[in-house]
């Protein structure tokens, strides 16, 4: 069902959080809707666009309009994660006042000028996996204010230390992906940190906001993800080395978790940019790296 927003928000077309093999090239291209892209490490990635080369050598940000020929050469020694979210804007389109500044710069804006755009940018990608009521208006919103944030001038600021898991709940964590292909129990994983179960469970839920009964699905749905995403086997074979001994099960709770079938995620992932994705070293993301989610909202 399309969902009610303002019409002066963007249409929220696809967003994805993808980490890409070192020495990939994408393009020369040019697509019909806008792109951000945030690229959190700098690496030796190479952006061109309209025959200028730019060199993201630290974290950043990338605007790209419609229609501008453009393409990456990511780094050639280490792999490079990006998240991105393709959208239309007539605010943009009809060169809105607001966004002067944005139209204006360029192409490339520094992440450390504008860093509430980087933690939108992953609350943005942690909604369309989730997908809570009103996902799609929230995008929008969300892909507005990071536009505007980019417009204003930068805002150097002390935004304190990041918060880390406890080291008890790392710990149970890296046991659980450590054994997502066989059987694990949550009393094993529990044991792991030294605490009682019911005190496990309550700190789990604590800091990572579910269940670790549901995060142990969650961890196998996006170990498929990233085997499907790379074509690397057929849906039984991939059900099997995440931990499903049934194939039937395995596409039954894919169904009710994401919405689509195992079988259509592998179809929508058909991009040779997907084909090169690289493995997944952060496990404590709080959703599915290495995805592609179309979104095809609406505007009524």
């Amino acid at each position: 069902m399309n969902e009610q927003q303002p019409s002066d928000w963007p249409v929220v077309h696809n967003v994805g959080d993808i980490i890409i093999q070192a020495g990939f090239v994408l393009g020369p291209r040019t697509i019909d809707d806008y792109e951000l892209v945030y690229f959190p490490d700098g690496s030796g990635t190479i952006y061109e666009i309209e025959g200028q080369p730019y060199l993201l050598d630290e974290p950043c940000f990338i605007f790209t309009r419609p229609g501008e020929r453009h393409s990456y050469r990511f780094a050639p020694e280490k792999n490079v994660r990006h998240l991105f979210v393709h959208f239309d804007y007539a605010s943009l389109r009809e060169a809105s006042e607001r966004f002067g500044q944005l139209l204006r710069e360029g192409n490339r804006f520094i992440a450390d000028d504008h860093t509430l755009v980087a933690g939108m940018m992953q609350k943005l990608l942690w909604i369309a996996n989730q997908q809570p009521p009103h996902w799609k208006r929230r995008l929008a919103a969300l892909v507005s204010a990071s536009l505007e944030e980019l417009s204003s001038f930068p805002e150097h600021s002390d935004e304190g230390d990041v918060q880390t898991l406890p080291i008890q709940i790392q710990r149970a964590m890296a046991y659980m992906e450590e054994h997502l292909a066989g059987p694990v129990t949550i009393e094993e994983i529990a044991a792991r940190s030294g605490w009682t179960h019911e005190h496990f469970t309550r700190v789990f839920v604590n800091s990572l906001g579910m269940t670790p009964k549901r995060m142990l699905l969650e961890r196998r749905l996006r170990r498929a993800e990233q085997l499907m995403m790379r074509g690397a086997g057929s849906v039984k074979q991939i059900a099997y080395s995440v931990g499903f001994g049934d194939e039937h099960h395995f596409s039954k709770v894919y169904k009710r978790i994401r919405g689509i079938t195992a079988s259509d995620y592998i179809k929508r992932c058909n991009d040779p940019l997907f084909r090169h994705t690289a493995a997944v070293l952060d496990s404590f993301t709080p959703y599915p790296v290495n995805r592609y989610i179309p979104v095809k909202s609406e505007i009524k």
